[in-house]
C-alpha cells in the first residue's frame, strides 16, 4: 500500500541469461541450430571412429607387450591420443563459438 502512495515502481528482476544457442522464446536460434548440427556431425563422423581406433590400438598393444614392450607403449600412447585429441578439439571449438557469439 505504501508503494501506491509513494508512486515508487518496483524494481524488476534481471532477465536470466539464456543458454548458448537458445532464443528468448526457448527455441534454438539459427546459430544454435547450425552449431548443434555441425557438432553432431563431428561427433558422429570424426570422434566415434577415433574411439574405435583407440580401442583397436590398445587391443593390439596388449598382444605386443610380451614380445616388444617399447612398441606396445607407443601403441598405447597413440590410443590415448586418439581418444583425448577429439575432446580437446571439441572444448576449443565450443570455447571459440562462445567467444564468437558473445
Amino acid at each position: 500500500m505504501t508503494e501506491a502512495v509513494s508512486g515508487a515502481v518496483p524494481a524488476s528482476a534481471p532477465a536470466p541469461r539464456l543458454a548458448f544457442g537458445i532464443g528468448p522464446d526457448g527455441t534454438y536460434t539459427r546459430f544454435g541450430q547450425v552449431a548443434a548440427f555441425v557438432l553432431g556431425l563431428l561427433t558422429t563422423f570424426a570422434f566415434l571412429p577415433l574411439v574405435v581406433v583407440g580401442a583397436l590400438l590398445y587391443t593390439r598393444a596388449e598382444t605386443r607387450f610380451g614380445q616388444d614392450p617399447a612398441r606396445a607403449r607407443t601403441l598405447v600412447n597413440w590410443s590415448w591420443l586418439s581418444i583425448t585429441a577429439p575432446v580437446l578439439v571439441a572444448v576449443v571449438a565450443v570455447a571459440a563459438l562462445a567467444v564468437l557469439k558473445g
